[in-house]
């Protein structure tokens, strides 16, 4: 799996933005909404370096072809709320792309044009999340398919986990709901793969 991941790192491209102020997501982006929760292909990833005043931050952009996504609502007890694939055609809380988009896109400050021509609607129901360089983002690889949750409205992921082997395809929402409280962002302190990005010294990918 470490072959893999180094492989897909030595391969992929980067890009970077500069911030004006403190570096503070859950300020600037992550206010508005309960969040969204989808799933996708994984068509994409690419290295994202943000430059602020007060840190650099690193990320795994991950370009995902969306197949469905929804809106984060909340019990009485403030419980997150499964969604069954058999509501997928009725529920309220499904979201169109453009609907996706307006919730999600990334800041056209943080992302050059080219990059934002490869994503909807220019190319209709891809879409760009971003996810900390140190967590287990970087084990992905292109085609793997993901379910996530965003930071509130947001282009940041909160949590995600991975179904290309389809362990979830069976489960029902409340049982797929529990998995998600199990994984995600841990940190893995084996096998780093920064260690072999080009051009990067592997302590600068420590905080």
């Amino acid at each position: 799996q470490l072959v893999c991941v180094r492989d897909m790192a030595s391969r992929t491209e980067s890009s970077s933005s500069d911030w004006s102020g403190n570096w503070t997501p859950s300020e600037s982006f992550c206010t508005k909404g309960d969040g969204v929760e989808g799933e996708g292909k994984i068509a994409h990833l690419r290295f994202h370096t943000v430059t602020a005043k007060d840190k650099v931050e690193r990320y795994i952009a991950i370009v995902l072809d969306m197949k469905v996504a929804w809106r984060i609502t909340f019990d009485k007890y403030g419980v997150p709320e499964s969604l069954d694939p058999k509501q997928y055609a009725t529920s309220p809380r499904m979201l169109s792309h453009d609907q996706l988009h307006e919730k999600v896109a990334v800041p056209a400050s943080l992302l050059e044009k080219n990059l934002r021509d490869r994503l909807h609607p220019t190319v209709p129901g891809r879409f760009e999340f971003w996810a900390l360089a140190r967590s287990d983002a970087r084990h992905f690889a292109l085609n793997d398919e993901i379910r996530f949750q965003t930071e509130k409205d947001s282009f940041i992921l909160k949590t995600f986990f991975h179904t290309t082997m389809g362990h979830f395809a069976k489960m029902e929402g409340g049982e797929v709901m529990s998995q998600m409280s199990k994984v995600s962002d841990h940190i893995d302190t084996k096998g780093h793969w920064e260690e072999e990005v080009e051009g990067v010294d592997p302590d600068e990918w420590e905080d």
